[in-house]
């Protein structure tokens, strides 16, 4: 079997992948952390520098830890610079062709035993690792907002995912502090979004009966029931295009989305990656 992995590669777009890379490095990883733009850099590691500073007003570490843990990352523009990783994790758009695209590449580049991990909240396992020559080292490690403090990460494997990667991957996960929770099918949403699915579904028929507002929605389940975070408010953070694919994969119409919803994909509000979703993102797109 091969070593632990001790140096992670995060394919950074957006809040998700930033906060993936504090969480690996403030685990006393090294990251190699590659955006596609300088400008998109930069916020990435304005993000991650926030994120360790509020940390260490919390005690979670001091502040020269916090200093030592944001040393240990390298920022790139270049993908090639993550050649020496033993894991890459991809956090870019939640559409199947640029995450092959991505897997293709880092297939080339990477060693051997390295594995490659992606973030999809309900795209194929098994389609991705189709772009590469190791379909037996990919899988998926999803993590859940935010990050740094959520407890459980999602481990769903491929059709030919094997068992030493999965083993290596929840090896991977509790160096980060987590629990790893298997998913042994590759299925659409795979087990949060199938049951996150629903709630928002019928979150949005409340909200076009006009039984009440989407913050007093999300203010009830949080204060009501007890989640982290409200229906809409998640919804937003994970893309609503989430639940359009989910329907389309299953072809039940028991997750097909309300008008609403289809109408906000439709004109391209999906939340925090673009600005615009339930609520404004100034900032996010």
């Amino acid at each position: 079997m091969a070593g632990p992995v001790t140096i992670v590669g995060v394919l950074v777009t957006g809040t998700m992948g930033a906060v993936i890379t504090q969480l690996a490095t403030q685990t006393r990883h090294r990251v190699f952390a590659c955006d596609l733009s300088a400008e998109a850099l930069e916020r990435d590691q304005l993000y991650v520098r926030d994120g360790l500073v509020r940390f260490a007003r919390r005690s979670a570490f001091s502040e020269p830890a916090a200093e030592e843990h944001y040393g240990r990352i390298h920022w790139t523009v270049d993908m090639q610079e993550i050649a020496a990783a033993d894991a890459a994790i991809e956090v870019i758009v939640e559409k199947v062709e640029p995450k092959k695209e991505a897997f293709a590449a880092l297939d080339r580049i990477l060693p051997p035993d390295a594995l490659l991990l992606t973030n999809t909240s309900s795209i194929s396992i098994t389609d991705l690792a189709s772009a590469t020559k190791r379909p037996d080292r990919v899988c998926e490690t999803h993590f859940f907002t935010p990050p740094p403090v959520r407890e459980a990460v999602e481990v769903p494997r491929g059709l030919l995912t094997s068992d030493e990667t999965v083993e290596r991957v929840g090896v991977l996960i509790e160096s980060f502090g987590k629990l790893p929770v298997v998913v042994n099918k590759d299925v659409p949403g795979f087990v949060a979004n199938r049951c996150l699915v629903p709630m928002l579904i019928e979150a949005s028929r409340l909200l076009e009966e006009g039984v009440a507002s989407k913050e007093e929605i999300d203010l009830l389940v949080k204060k009501g029931l007890g989640f982290p975070i409200g229906p809409f408010e998640l919804g937003d953070f994970i893309g609503l295009d989430v639940i359009s694919y989910v329907h389309s994969e299953l072809g039940d119409p028991y997750y097909t989305p309300l008008r609403i919803l289809k109408e906000m994909v439709r004109v391209g509000h999906l939340g925090q990656k673009t600005g615009w979703g339930f609520y404004e993102h100034e900032g996010e797109a």
